[in-house]
């Protein structure tokens, strides 16, 4: 797949979202400014292979120590350059994302036949569940900074360190949880919201996780997804999702937040999308109310953001923590805040939140 992205590759190559993918640089130019220790997003690269046009020979930045090539090197991921990437990148638009491979070492000798063989047998990306391979193993807290609003419990599908700290600073205790917590797990820390991390893999294939967040809409929990977790609200409200020809990576993406008129630039990962009426207000096939879309992406109309009506959830389809990329839609956070703020002030009065329901619903109506 490619991305559109100028700058932030060293964020690129750190975002979980990007887990089993060759990802090629539309810009022609890449690693002038080198790698540091403060800008990764998790704790190691995750693409399979790298490919740029030209890679810079010389690291000119004063935060830099060290060079995209060591830090391909050390992670153990091979890179190609010389490569007409902006061809490779048209075919991509009109044919789609694709399976492929980067041979180096001995396997660059073998015969085209085989390295064919050996890309078309790779796994492809619909119906792969890659959670547990980018989640963390055991729980860590970020303390909240500001005003307290209370503990937050983060499902770490392959989420950012910039979502962590902007949530940290409007006052949420992040909790970043294992992709496998259960919901007893969740609620025992005693929550006041519950948040969806990006990742990579096909939201259809995660089925545990939209039985979890139907149960922690069930429990009336505020909730915020963004990129992997909008595709898996729309889920838990019974809507379907797809796969894009191409997806959408890169930092100056065009949407509209039609409740404002105004248009964001903004940064995406994904590959798979909700399916859902862009306008009007539509029932909720799961049970959970009145929803619209509410957030349109401008270059192919694809649902970019959901808002339930009825329930305190909504989500986006792109990165509000803009690493790397433009901050249109950093004010997303403040909204979750003033949700959780909202919530908490009419807490018992209407509880649970979820329209004619009381409890969780069985293991077997939720698999329907």
């Amino acid at each position: 797949m490619f991305a559109t992205g100028m700058t932030g590759y060293q964020e690129t190559l750190t975002d979980p979202s990007y887990a089993g993918q060759i990802v090629v640089m539309t810009a022609p130019h890449i690693g002038n400014t080198g790698v540091n220790d403060e800008d990764p997003e998790s704790r190691r690269i995750w693409v399979s292979g790298y490919v740029v046009r030209d890679p810079s020979r010389v690291v000119s930045n004063f935060r830099a120590n060290g060079s995209l090539d060591d830090d391909l090197t050390r992670n153990g991921v091979v890179g190609i350059s010389g490569i007409d990437t902006r061809a490779v990148t048209r075919r991509l638009r009109d044919a789609g994302s694709m399976r492929a491979g980067v041979f180096s070492g001995a396997d660059a000798s073998l015969a085209p036949e085989e390295q064919l063989a050996i890309v078309r047998g790779a796994a492809q990306m619909a119906g792969l569940n890659l959670s547990a391979a980018v989640s963390v193993q055991a729980a860590s807290v970020t303390p909240a900074r500001g005003e307290r609003l209370g503990a937050l419990a983060v499902l770490d599908l392959g989420v950012k360190q910039a979502t962590v700290e902007n949530l940290a600073d409007r006052g949420f205790e992040v909790h970043v949880l294992p992709q496998d917590v259960t919901l007893e797990q969740l609620l025992a820390i005693e929550p006041v919201a519950v948040f969806y991390s990006n990742g990579p893999g096909d939201p259809a294939a995660s089925d545990d996780h939209v039985q979890l967040l139907r149960g922690v809409l069930d429990e009336g929990l505020p909730f915020f997804g963004i990129c992997f977790g909008n595709q898996l609200l729309g889920r838990a409200l019974g809507l379907g999702t797809y796969k894009l020809p191409y997806g959408h990576r890169g930092i100056n993406q065009p949407v509209l937040d039609k409740a404002t008129g105004r248009v964001e630039i903004t940064a995406h990962n994904h590959g798979f999308a909700v399916d859902a009426p862009l306008e009007g207000v539509i029932e909720s096939p799961n049970g959970y109310g009145r929803l619209e879309v509410s957030h349109v992406g401008l270059n192919d109309n694809v649902v970019e953001g959901l808002r339930a009506l009825d329930i305190p959830a909504f989500s986006v389809q792109y990165h509000p923590e803009a690493a790397a990329g433009p901050h249109d839609a950093n004010y997303l956070f403040d909204r979750f805040a003033d949700l959780v703020r909202e919530h908490s002030a009419t807490r018992g009065l209407s509880s649970p939140a979820r329209p004619g329901v009381s409890k969780p619903r069985t293991t077997d109506e939720e698999s329907n």
